[in-house]
């Protein structure tokens, strides 16, 4: 079989309407053709009649052109892709340029175990798209403007100073939210702080500098430890100028107008979306404004194929408004997508300590590094994995029984599967083994299909946006590994060809594992 199946539909000539697929278990067939607008006759004599030696069978059921293939030239040919490619099986080239701004805490609170999930989404996305052989940028947007900073200030006038840490700036933000929720006045004080900050006040820009310069080199210490790294680090206070100058364009254009009390509003009623709040009657921006702003400037800037927000799905309909104005403007939104996700729980509640307040991330970095006695690349891959093998859409229930389980679908079990299959290799040392690639058992066929499959993966799982797919296929890979390996002896069997053969497939698997966990952030262990 060719590298990936759109390289094996351009040998096969295949019409651009149809498309080569891995059917499912029940089916047997290899490779499936699903023929709604052609002729499945036509096409299988089509395919016929370029006489392939790969192809030993073309059967037709129903609407499908189903595909048998020659199962020793198959293993060839896989197996040889894989030795050639090694770490980059799989990959592609497609050569696009992609954004992706991911994370995006805000400043002077500490990160919670619900950016856990958008972090390692974008930074698995990340790899995948870079595996496609795109251009990729990661950009972290960091949240370091708004009212809220206003009210930050004020508190550490008002209450401090003291040491600048995240959990003295994240009591005061606590408590000054709490007084001004009953207290008019100081809401009113923290709005008027705010608009200082924003006129360029010398002494409220220095504190705000102090924060900012705080809580980044907190964040780093974290994304540390899941080796995260941004290419462009621009917090929305870096988009000020240019919101305001969109505001202006909004207006001019009559995407914004201007009510009797000042406030600046964007109507989208015609566009069957809410109406919302861009600059507010004191002159003051939103995050709405900064955000128009920073989707500009990417545009311009990059003249990228495509932007991706990784940003929860309470954010849904907020999104559609920003897409819809930028369309509005004149600018392409059909570049941008929101990807969502849905939220982590702990018991099926929204995650929160007994005393009711958020679950940090770098208490969930130390729990998992509790339950593994110290070892990151077991108990953050778990962590990682955990969070990556369910659908976005779908909540996770954050279970450390499930979390570290070695029986099934979890980071260990993967990385055991790994171990296994390096330990076999260490035996074989680097001894040539004589003889042909054959092919004899159904779990050596198995094994052969699932690994041709695994570039498709790759593709698939960048289409959707979805690196659940990979951790699946991970998990069903070191299943069927872990079967083989029960039941075919590799060292132990009784011919050359045999034994050349399953060392191959066991390389295969090995480079598949650690290739996989890598496009999901997770590393590999030495040992188990």
């Amino acid at each position: 079989m060719t590298y990936t199946l759109d390289k094996l539909k351009k040998k096969l000539a295949l019409p651009e309407s149809l498309q080569i697929k891995f059917p499912p278990a029940e089916i047997e067939a290899d490779l499936a053709i699903p023929c709604f607008r052609e002729d499945p006759k036509k096409i299988a004599r089509k395919i016929k009649g370029l006489k392939l030696p790969l192809i030993e069978e073309i059967k037709i059921e129903g609407r499908y052109v189903n595909l048998i293939l020659n199962k020793n030239l198959l293993a060839k040919q896989v197996l040889s892709d894989i030795e050639k490619s090694g770490d980059k099986y799989g990959w592609a080239k497609d050569g696009k340029k992609i954004l992706i701004e991911y994370s995006s805490p805000n400043i002077a609170k500490p990160m919670h175990i619900g950016h856990l999930r958008n972090n390692v989404i974008g930074h698995s996305l990340e790899k995948i798209y870079e595996a496609r052989g795109n251009k990729v940028t990661s950009i972290n947007h960091i949240g370091d403007w708004g009212t809220q900073f206003g009210k930050l200030i004020l508190a550490w006038q008002k209450w401090g100073p003291k040491p600048i840490t995240t959990e003295n700036l994240y009591k005061l933000y606590v408590r000054i939210n709490k007084q001004t929720a009953k207290n008019k006045k100081l809401e009113q004080e923290a709005r008027d702080t705010f608009t200082k900050l924003e006129k360029g006040d010398k002494k409220l820009l220095k504190i705000w500098e102090r924060f900012k310069n705080h809580s980044i080199k907190e964040f780093k210490k974290t994304y540390k430890e899941f080796d995260i790294n941004f290419d462009l680090w621009l917090g929305e206070s870096f988009y000020q100028e240019a919101a305001e100058k969109i505001i202006k364009e909004a207006l001019k254009k009559g995407v914004a107008s201007k009510e009797e009390d000042g406030v600046i509003v964007v109507d989208l009623e015609k566009h069957k979306l809410p109406s919302y709040i861009l600059q507010k009657a004191d002159g003051s921006t939103l995050y709405a404004g900064r955000d128009l702003a920073a989707a500009k400037w990417r545009l311009q800037k990059y003249k990228p194929t495509k932007i991706l927000y990784v940003v929860g799905h309470e954010q849904e309909l907020y999104f559609k408004q920003i897409f819809k104005t930028l369309e509005l403007l004149g600018y392409d939104s059909s570049k941008l997508e929101h990807v969502n996700y849905n939220l982590i729980t702990i018991g099926g509640k929204r995650a929160s300590t007994r005393a009711g307040r958020t679950v940090f991330l770098d208490e969930v970095i130390k729990e998992a590094l509790r339950h593994t006695k110290n070892n990151k690349i077991i108990g953050l891959g778990a962590v990682v994995y955990n969070t990556l093998s369910q659908k976005r859409n779908r909540a996770i229930d954050f279970d450390w029984k499930k979390i570290l389980n070695l029986e099934g679908n979890s980071a260990p079990y993967i990385q055991y599967g790994y171990v296994r299959a390096q330990s076999i290799l260490k035996k074989a040392g680097k001894k040539k083994v004589d003889g042909k690639i054959v092919i004899e058992t159904e779990r050596e066929v198995r094994l052969i299909k699932l690994m041709a499959h695994y570039p498709e993966i790759i593709k698939q799982a960048q289409l959707l946006n979805e690196p659940h797919l990979i951790a699946s296929y991970l998990n069903d890979l070191t299943q069927e590994f872990n079967r083989f390996y029960n039941s075919d002896p590799v060292l132990a069997a009784n011919d050359s060809s045999k034994v050349k053969t399953r060392l191959l497939i066991v390389s295969g698997v090995a480079k598949i594992i650690k290739n996989g966990l890598v496009l999901l952030g997770i590393k590999t262990p030495k040992k188990m």
